[in-house]
Order: structure tokens, then sequence, then C-alpha cells
């Protein structure tokens, strides 16, 4: 009986001692840092980067271009064209090409393969390609030659600072699953780098159109004015070119459903100071002038918010304020009434910007 206790510790601690077998050495493995996905003719085209950072450079890369059916058929391919093992462990972004983005059921096929990858981070970076993504991911940038680290470092920031609304794919996928509707970031070639600046509205998991800079901004201030950047407000008055920066925004909002109208106002008050004017100039002195400065900025902020607006509605009818959401948390029943004709009550809405500015400052030194 002893004898067979010592002969199964000895079996046990072989097998501990030798570690995993099929354990891979970092040398041995190359890491996707960033994917973009087109379609072709046939199936899809994948395009990833690979830092060489098992050579001791994190400033080079390599980019492989492959035609496959899936991402399991491009890990696949990709296994038996090198000698090392490919990991996507450390993968930073997926582009998606402009063309495949408005496949709904390329869209669904891909996503759902993000999902069920055991490897793969779901807080993956996410974007659109204006164009194709094999052209983003190829991109020569020479301040930050690393697409997937560029496009990263990018999105982390558009988010933080309140520019853009999604970054991740489980945040994508999250708002395409509670509200068939997501607004996802769009990367461009801008001259030697990328830029990213527009936005991409999907519904039902397709790329129906874009939303230029201004109108993501509009749509931000509405979804969280907390947080919200707002671009410089540049206007003329009186010949006199003047530009306010934003301090703050408060805003209140009220919501009524009744016998399927849907009546949403927002109660807006933007906190501003002078940031440009002309030198040796009063006019700043003078109450007047600055209402018409006011009433000017006004007009100029709700002209772009009333064009965001109806192309929301009428165009693209999607629901990126995410009224949808507010509407089941805090009218469930009402909404529970409407919520198979939700897109012609949303079309159909009668919303509201109401907005006032208080100018806190006028630069003026006394």
């Amino acid at each position: 009986m002893k004898s067979i206790k010592i002969l199964f510790i000895i079996i046990i601690t072989s097998i501990v001692l030798t570690g995993c077998w099929d354990s891979v050495e970092i040398n041995k493995r190359e890491y996707i840092f960033a994917v973009g996905i087109d379609k072709n003719a046939k199936n899809l085209t994948f395009t990833s980067e690979i830092p060489k950072i098992n050579e001791g450079s994190e400033e080079q890369r390599l980019v492989y271009t492959k035609d496959c059916i899936n991402f399991a058929d491009f890990y696949a391919t990709s296994y038996l064209h090198s000698e090392k093992v490919i990991s996507d462990r450390l993968m930073q972004v997926i582009v998606l090409g402009e063309d495949l983005a408005r496949d709904s059921e390329a869209v669904k096929r891909i996503f759902d393969e993000i999902q069920r990858s055991p490897q793969m981070n779901r807080r993956v970076k996410i974007c659109i390609a204006k164009g194709k993504a094999q052209d983003i991911i190829n991109t020569e940038i020479p301040h930050n030659p690393i697409v997937g680290r560029f496009l990263s470092e990018m999105l982390i920031k558009l988010k933080r600072e309140s520019y853009q609304d999604i970054y991740t794919f489980d945040e994508a996928i999250l708002d395409l699953g509670k509200t068939g509707n997501a607004m996802i970031p769009v990367a461009e070639i801008n001259d030697k780098s990328l830029k990213v600046e527009r936005a991409g509205v999907f519904k039902e998991y397709e790329l129906i159109g874009f939303l230029e800079p201004e109108e993501v901004s509009s749509i931000m201030v509405l979804l969280n004015p907390s947080k919200a950047t707002i671009r410089n407000v540049n206007i003329t008055v009186e010949d006199t070119n003047v530009s306010l920066g934003a301090v703050d925004i408060t805003m209140t909002k009220k919501m009524d459903l009744s016998n399927d109208k849907l009546k949403v106002d927002y109660y807006v008050t933007l906190y501003s100071y002078i940031d440009s004017f002309i030198i040796g100039s009063n006019k700043l002195e003078d109450q007047s002038y600055l209402n018409k400065i006011k009433e000017e900025a006004i007009k100029n902020i709700l002209m772009v918010s009333e064009k965001t607006l109806d192309k929301l509605q009428n165009s693209y009818r999607a629901d990126l304020l995410k009224i949808k959401e507010d509407l089941y948390k805090y009218h469930k029943q009402d909404y529970e009434k409407i919520a198979d004709k939700y897109d012609e009550i949303f079309e159909a809405a009668d919303i509201n910007i109401h907005l006032d500015m208080v100018i806190k400052s006028t630069g003026l030194v006394k």
C-alpha cells in the first residue's frame, strides 16, 4: 500500500514539473495588433498588422493580407503559412471596411465569431473604415508607425473626452442588442496619418450612413451633457468675428408618451466665454452687443442640432439619442404598448431643443 502511494506521488510530481505540454515560447508567437476586414468578390479579405516585438523593435511591423471565409479560416491559413503561432491576445483594434459594414449578415457573422473567441478580448476597440479597411491598416504613420496602437490610443482619448459614444466591441454589441442602433467611430486617411472625426450610423447591424463631426458633437451633448466636449462656436456679429468656448453644460429632459405620440424636450444651458475677439475694441462692454452674440451663437448651434435631429428621424430612423432606453426605464408600461412600432413613433416624434447661453467671461481686463 505504501509503495502504491509513493508511486502515485511520483507520477503526479512528474506531471506538474513538466509544465504545459503545448506551451509556446514568446519568440515563437506573432501577436496581431490590428486587423482590417473587407468584402471581396467571394468571401472576406483580412489584413493583419503584427509588430516586430520578438525582434526587439516596437516601431516596425509586418502586414499580411489573406482572402479567407471567416476568422477561423484566417487563423488556420496564417498558422499554415508561418513557422510561428498567430495570437490575437494583444489585439488592439478591429477595422471593418465600408462595404462589409453595409452587409448586415456579414457583420452579424463577424460579431458572432468575436463573441465566441476564447482568446480575443471583448473590449477590443472597433471602428469603421471610410473606404477599405486594408487601406487603413496599410497607412504608414511616420510618428507612430503601429496603426493598431495609434487607433487604440485615439479611440480611448475620444471616448474619455466624450467626442464619441462607442469605442469597444463590447459597447457596440451592447447598444445594438438593446436598442438596435449604434454610433461607431469612422477611421479615415488624412494625408500621411489617420483621423477619427465622423461616426457611422448602424441599425440592425448594418451601416446606413455617416454623421459629420458637428453632428456627433450635438448627439453627445444630449447623451452626456456633463462630459460632452463642444468645439468653439465661431460666428460673425456686426462684421466682427467672434469665437466662444464652452465651460460647462447643464440639461434637463422631459418626455411624454401618450396615444402613440412621443414628445421630448431638452432644456440645455451652455456656459461659455469669449475665446477670440479684436484687441482694442470695447464692444464687449455693451450688454446689447453681448446679447447679439448670444442670439447668433444660439442660432448657429440650433441650426446644426435641428439638422442632426432631422437626419436621425427622417433619413436614418435611428434613435441614437437612446430615447427608447429611457422610455423602457421610466415609462415601461407605455413603452410596451408601442414597442413593435417604435421606429414609426420615433420618426414622427416631436423632439425639441431649448437652448440658453450664459457668457461667464468676456476676457476683459480693467
